[in-house]
């Protein structure tokens, strides 16, 4: 004889009402957690603009080094800066693949502002820019300072 309470065991198997409405709301809280980090992207701006002006002033450290001659950027503004080379430091030349000569942050929609501008960072044909360390500081909230350090010309 076959036990009927043995047999029907596993249909009473399973999650009951409130652990699903309770596993629902977890998995809930934690995409609004999600969503609401990838909402904000003013830290992403912030960095990636930083990494930008970083990799034009190794453009304008690898023009100087390539060319022998000294290049540089001027940072004329706190929004705008140009490369230069030794020749006219007044004329700006393009950087490859920019749109114009002069480079404007806020036409970009880029909260990124260059506080310690006006200044001038010249690199000599080895690609240092001289005998002292530079720092350019930014309204970038974590990290937001640029060095190039003495000597080396080594970019951070």
């Amino acid at each position: 004889m076959r036990n009927i309470k043995r047999d029907t065991a596993w249909l009473r198997a399973g999650f009951t009402m409130i652990e699903l409405v309770a596993v629902l709301l977890i998995v809930a809280i934690l995409a609004a957690f999600a969503v609401a980090k990838m909402a904000d992207t003013a830290a992403y701006d912030y960095r990636s603009r930083l990494e930008v002006v970083k990799n034009h002033l190794r453009y304008a450290q690898s023009r100087a080094m390539a060319s022998g001659s000294e290049w540089g950027v001027c940072f004329n503004s706190e929004t705008t800066y140009y490369l230069f080379d030794n020749a006219d430091s007044t004329t700006p030349v393009p950087f490859l693949g920019a749109n114009g000569a002069v480079v404007d942050i806020a036409g970009e929609n880029s909260k990124l502002r260059i506080i310690s501008a006006p200044f001038t960072v010249i690199f000599d044909a080895y690609g240092s820019p001289g005998d002292a360390n530079i720092t350019i500081m930014t309204n970038a909230p974590e990290g937001g300072a640029i060095k190039v350090t003495k000597h080396t010309g080594y970019i951070q």
